[in-house]
């Protein structure tokens, strides 16, 4: 059973490799629970990086400046919430002619975003109605991304495809 000083260090380590992760001046140690060189010398600078005294040793002044600069790390650096917008009930729902609401004005703010795949969607209006230029606008994506059914509706396949294709599309680097 780990002893209560094995547990503070293996914490210790594990707020230094997060911070070292996204600060490449501090060496991210091994979580081990021992103190060791390695430890020591992350210690040291992540003092550093926060004006501390750079003894190597986690005083209590190290330890609330480094929880305080761990916890701002997860927050900074923390992927998206999902959000879900598609519904799901009933079972097997489809979007189509007649709905409306915010799904339908999600679904054609994702295919107004993705027009400049889908040459043939002239620009889609986001009124929440699902109108016959949503319905060919869902048709021009399904055909550009070969879906099986090209009918103009939107399942659970085709607003993952969406999702999926707007993501990669916002996950991409500024230079590209």
């Amino acid at each position: 059973m780990p002893t209560t000083k094995t547990i503070a260090v293996r914490n210790l380590q594990t707020y230094l490799r997060q911070l070292a992760y996204h600060d490449p001046t501090i060496p991210p140690p091994r979580i081990t629970g021992f103190f060791d060189g390695a430890t020591r010398l992350a210690v040291r600078a992540f003092q550093r990086r926060a004006g501390l005294p750079e003894s190597g040793t986690a005083t209590r002044e190290t330890w609330d400046a480094l929880y305080t600069a761990y916890r701002a790390s997860l927050t900074e650096n923390a992927l998206p919430v999902r959000v879900s917008v598609f519904p799901v009930y009933p079972p097997g729902c489809r979007l189509g002619p007649g709905c409306a609401g915010f799904p339908v004005a999600v679904l054609q703010y994702l295919l107004a975003e993705l027009q400049y795949e889908t040459a043939e969607t002239p620009g889609l209006e986001i009124t929440g109605t699902y109108d016959e230029a949503t319905a060919a606008a869902v048709r021009a994506f399904q055909k550009c991304c070969g879906s099986a059914e090209c009918d103009g509706t939107v399942d659970l396949a085709t607003w993952n495809a969406l999702a999926d294709r707007y993501n990669a599309l916002c996950e991409r680097p500024p230079s590209e």
